[in-house]
């Protein structure tokens, strides 16, 4: 009607009729006339909201000069959309009459009762599309999961793998490349559990055949008789049997299938402070009275009990430090003793390895205490570390993840 109401305004009579016939359509009437058809000023809301909107975009000031009267039979509505007036009509709207009053005193008077409610399958249509869309939603997201089980139970077994958990093979389900993927991870587990097992008991098998060897040069050296070798022989022999009852319990703990269960650590650390207090040691404990922690318990207490002995074996006195959080554990095995030389922190936790060249177990052991709870911590998905303190002696720290299940 705006527009309408522009051309018209600077149109010649003879356009204007080429303009009202063109753009008149069914159900609709335009006519140029000198009397208007609406007699009323807009009165209805949804007719001041139409007035206004031809006053804004015609320039027309006089809003005597706009006149709009809409006849319903149920409810209407307008609204505004991208800057532009749009009227939406609901069912039960008649008609719509509009006069505007043009600079030569003719007014154009505009009515129309074109007005269509939606079609009947509209609604269902759209009911349908919704339905049609929720459901491949769903479809979607019960693939998803399909497909990312398997991985899920995939990143679950290597996780634990790690820890040193075994684990069962893992069923081969989803796409074919997560199954190829599944059936890899399966046998690179059961490889490697099998050459962890063969080196464990070959070096159990030696450890135990050498006993008997041994043994026998033990009898032979009391038969010395010079007493200064047959002592010689004798420690030499007692050495070389420390050495391979270490070496045998070493490989016992790397073959052992301990399974992992709530345990007291707290009430564990304590124990063995208290143990070491008994026999003379200066050892004590700081930390909560108690703390459930999933591990193996057995393991984890001789790594302890290790670590334990080596300071007070080097240094007068140890504390056992016990903290946690939410996520990880921390153990501090601090002693008083003479540390260790920076470029050798991490030598000493490889087995065999010994401070002392002479080798002397007195002083020197066998070198697996460390690498002993290494390995276990290790297998605990956990960490060991060594560092001086700036105060002397040298401190061990262990970091544990706590495990959910």
């Amino acid at each position: 009607m705006a527009t309408l109401t522009r051309l018209l305004s600077d149109a010649t009579d003879q356009e204007r009729s080429r303009i009202i016939k063109r753009v008149s359509e069914e159900g609709e009437k335009i006519s140029l006339d000198e009397t208007p058809w609406v007699d009323s000023h807009p009165r209805h809301p949804m007719e001041k909201k139409i007035a206004r909107h031809i006053s804004r975009s015609t320039g027309i000031r006089d809003h005597s000069a706009i006149r709009v009267m809409v006849e319903l039979d149920g409810r209407g509505k307008s609204h505004r959309e991208d800057n532009h007036f749009r009227f939406r009509a609901e069912k039960g709207i008649k008609t719509i009459d509009i006069s505007i009053l043009l600079w030569d005193d003719l007014w154009l008077n505009f009515h129309t009762h074109h007005f269509k409610d939606a079609p009947p399958w509209a609604n269902t249509t759209l009911q349908g599309l919704l339905i049609l869309l929720a459901l491949l939603i769903v479809i979607g997201l019960l693939i998803a999961r399909r497909m990312a089980r398997p991985m899920a139970q995939l990143a679950d077994a290597a996780e634990r793998f790690g820890l040193g958990q075994p684990q069962s093979p893992i069923p081969e389900r989803g796409p074919r490349e997560v199954r190829q993927t599944i059936h890899a991870f399966n046998l690179m587990q059961q490889r490697l559990q099998k050459q962890i097992s063969d080196r464990s008991r070959m070096l159990a098998a030696v450890s135990h055949d050498l006993r008997t060897p041994i043994t026998t040069l033990r009898l032979r050296a009391e038969y010395i008789e010079d007493q200064e070798i047959r002592e010689k022989t004798l420690a030499t022999l007692a050495e070389m049997e420390a050495i391979l009852s270490d070496t045998l319990s070493f490989a016992r703990d790397e073959a052992a299938d301990e399974q992992a269960r709530s345990t007291d650590l707290a009430a564990l650390l304590q124990s063995l402070i208290d143990d070491h207090a008994d026999l003379g040691g200066d050892a004590s404990y700081q930390g909560p009275e108690r703390f459930n922690f999933i591990c193996r318990p057995v393991s984890l207490r001789r790594a302890l009990n290790n670590l334990i002995d080596n300071g007070l074996k080097y240094g007068e006195s140890v504390v056992a430090t016990l903290s946690t959080t939410p996520q990880r554990v921390t153990i501090h095995i601090d002693d008083s003793g003479p540390g260790i030389p920076e470029d050798q922190l991490e030598a000493v936790l490889t087995p065999f390895y010994r401070l002392e060249a002479s080798r002397n177990r007195e002083t020197g052991g066998t070198g697996l205490g460390l690498a002993v709870a290494n390995s276990i911590i290790l297998a605990h998905g956990g960490e060991l570390t060594l560092a001086n303190r700036p105060e002397g002696g040298l401190r061990v720290t262990l970091l544990l993840n706590q495990l959910t299940n």
